[in-house]
Order: structure tokens, then sequence, then C-alpha cells
């Protein structure tokens, strides 16, 4: 038997004459496996598990060497030559985009289901606000994990009866109640990985038959049979839903309970860092405050695509919570505002008449900021102009209406 420096050197001169250590020449192409295991990797996703996040197995491109995997194909910025930028749109303006992932947290009994049971009716509904912002319309789901129904239904009941809807005529809103032992939308296998359980592929059947703007999963551990602290599976689990957001164009909101550091920092936050950064929007609903337990603060803790921070003081009014504006606004303010809404209104029958039709998102056309240009504005600046608008919709004065090339705005008697 050879010892080990005779061995090696042995290995060399077999090396130096063109063969592998394992008796193959050199040049022969060895097999390549794309779904190789590459270890245990926080930030790469299991190799198996593609389709978690939005990836398929890829072909074979035709540039690549017989055996190797192409994964990835690059582009310029000549692809985007003459299309159009695509413009983010939400669902509940500044705060819930569409086509992604949003968390909305808040300590039990808070009244984040409240809120979110009044978004629901005002989709399904087609009202155009909520808590003083615009929103989308069209089909709404909440799977309610926690909730029993008869608490679902008297919070839709009460909602109603705060904007005078007829609860039972709503049939863009669903609910689904699964039985408590059959909630969970993904199981972690003994390897770590995620596998799919059968309410994740009703779901996501649902959303591709139903297109529906808006569903509601209440809530996070009644969903997520994993390990809330473990990095991948975070991951993974959320990178499911952002493709089916992405793919059927739904807005997807989660409720979650933040940890004993997110209740104490106010952040809202809970379990891995992930949570976070793997969504685009996260709200945080405060407790009720310590010395008026019907007020809330509804803050935008992260917004990828809007400005983080806007804060939103909500207040009981013994039916649902409403914005403070309103009811709290001096005899003075409310005459100023009064103005600024009729300045919208004339402005807004002016540019109508004139064929210049503005819009309620923002961008091209957006109509705040189309208003504040014009000289009859009057120094009237479009934050102003956009709080107007927001009143205006809520008060049924103003709808969206459909054009011959987009959506509008016009007055409701039209």
């Amino acid at each position: 038997m050879l010892d080990s420096v005779n061995r090696a050197m042995a290995l060399q001169v077999f090396e130096e004459l063109g063969y592998r250590r394992d008796g193959a020449p050199r040049d022969e192409e060895l097999p390549v496996d794309p779904y190789e295991d590459i270890g245990p990797q926080d930030d790469i996703p299991p190799v198996d598990n593609f389709e978690a996040y939005g990836e398929a197995p890829p072909e074979i491109a035709n540039d690549q060497p017989a055996g190797a995997t192409a994964r990835y194909a690059t582009i310029t910025s000549a692809a985007w030559k003459g299309t159009e930028s695509e413009e983010q749109r939400w669902l509940a303006g500044g705060r819930v985009p569409s086509g992604d992932l949003t968390i909305l947290s808040g300590n039990g009994g808070s009244g984040k289901t409240e809120i979110i049971s009044q978004l629901l009716v005002y989709v399904a509904a087609e009202l155009q606000d909520w808590l003083g912002c615009l929103i989308e319309n069209g089909g709404a789901l909440v799977l309610s994990c926690e909730e029993p129904e008869h608490n679902i239904r008297d919070r839709v009941e009460r909602i109603c009866r705060h904007r005078g809807i007829d609860p039972y005529n709503l049939p863009n809103l669903h609910m689904l109640f699964p039985d408590l032992e059959s909630t969970w939308l993904v199981h972690a296998n003994k390897d770590g990985r995620l596998s799919r359980a059968p309410l994740l592929d009703w779901l996501e059947a649902w959303i591709r038959n139903s297109k529906p703007r808006l569903v509601v999963i209440d809530n996070i551990a009644a969903v997520f049979d994993g390990e809330a602290i473990a990095r991948r599976q975070v991951r993974a689990f959320l990178a499911m839903l952002r493709k089916i957001a992405r793919e059927h164009d739904v807005a997807i909101v989660l409720l979650d309970h933040p940890s004993v550091r997110g209740m104490a920092d106010g952040s809202g936050t809970a379990n891995s860092v992930d949570w976070r950064n793997s969504v685009r929007s996260m709200l945080h609903l405060s407790d009720p405050d310590k010395d008026d337990p019907d007020q809330r603060t509804l803050t935008v803790t992260k917004s990828n695509y809007g400005r983080t921070g806007e804060k939103v003081t909500l207040r009981w009014n013994g039916l649902t919570f409403t914005t403070t504006l309103a009811g709290s606004a001096s005899p003075y303010r409310a005459a100023v505002d009064r103005d600024v809404d009729e300045r919208f209104l004339r402005l807004l029958d002016r540019f109508t008449a004139e064929g210049r039709f503005v819009r309620c998102t923002t961008g091209s056309g957006y109509a705040p900021a189309a208003f504040e240009r014009h000289a009859e504005a009057n120094g009237v600046k479009s934050r102003a102009f956009a709080a107007a608008m927001e009143r205006l919709f809520a008060a049924g004065s103003i709808v969206v209406v459909d054009g011959k090339r987009s959506k509008h705005i016009a007055r409701a008697d039209r």
C-alpha cells in the first residue's frame, strides 16, 4: 500500500497525464444535476421548490454548453423602448398595493378584524373610500381561520348600517370558515422544506376562477404550519402567496399579532424579520388610547411603493371605526373644507366641459395635481384637493366612471 506522500505524488502524475482522480478522461463531460443540494443557505431557495419562488425549472439555453442549465435570462434597457412603464396600482391608496402582499398587525382586541372587515365590505359594495383613502372595487374574500361566522356576520351587519348598505345583497363578498383542524395553507416537512396543503390549492383555484380584487387571510398563525423564526420557511411561504397575488393581480392582506418586542416598540413586527422584509406593505393598528378607549391609530409602518409613516386617527362611533377628521373639525376648519370641496367641483366641471378628464389615481391626469396648477385654484395645494376628493367620494358627490380610454372622475348626478 502506498504511503500518503507517495499516493499524493502518484495522483498528481495521473492527473498530468489527462485523467481525473476517478479514472475518467479529463475532457469527458460530467453530468450536471441542476437540483444538486447546495447546502442550507438562508437566502437561497430550496432547489426543489422553484414554484414557491415564482421560478420554474428552466430550459437549457441555446448558447450554453451541453449539460449546463440556464436558470436566469438577462435583459437590457432596450427591452423597455416603445413600451409604457407599468404604473403601481393600489387596492387602497398608499396602504394596500394590488398584486402583492400586505400585513396588518395589531394586538388581540385592538380592532384589526373590524377595520379589515370594513375594507372587505366597501370593496364588495363598490364604495370608493376606506378610512380616508380611495379604494378599488370588485370581488373580495375573507379566509377566516380564527373568527367564527357569527362574529363576522355581526361586523358586516354593523358596518353596512353605518354606510346605509343592504348587508344581504353583497354578491361580491365571499367568506370561508374552514374547520379549525384544516386551516393550514402549508406544512413543514422533516427536512425543513414546505409542502402545499389542500386549502392553498383550493384558494389559488378560487382566485383563478373568481378574479377577486382582495383576499384577506385571518391570520398567519392559523395558516402557517412552520417555524415562524425560520428564514427559509418564512420566505418560501410568502413567496408562494406573492406569486399568486402577482399572477392574478389580487391584493392579499394577512392579519398578524405582533411579538412582545413588537408590542413594546410599536413596530407591530413579530418573529423573523423576513415576515416584514418579504411583504411590500405593513400596517399596524394601535391599542386603545389610555385616556380614550374609543380611539386608535392606524400607521403605515412599511410601504415599498409609497410613503411610510402615514398615521390615521380612528374613533369608534358605536357601530364601527371612522376617521376623526370630519367629527372633530372646528367650525372654521369645516368652512375651509367646504370651500375647497366646492372649488374642486367647479374645477371638475370646467375640466369635464373642456374634455380634459381627470383621474383619482396618481400619475398623468391626477385631479388634485391638475387642479393645483389651474388659475382658479386660488392657492389651494394638491394635498388639500386630495383631501377634498376623498370627502366628496365619501359623500357620494363624485364617482369614477368608465370613459372611452380610461376611467375618470365625474359628478355623481351625471
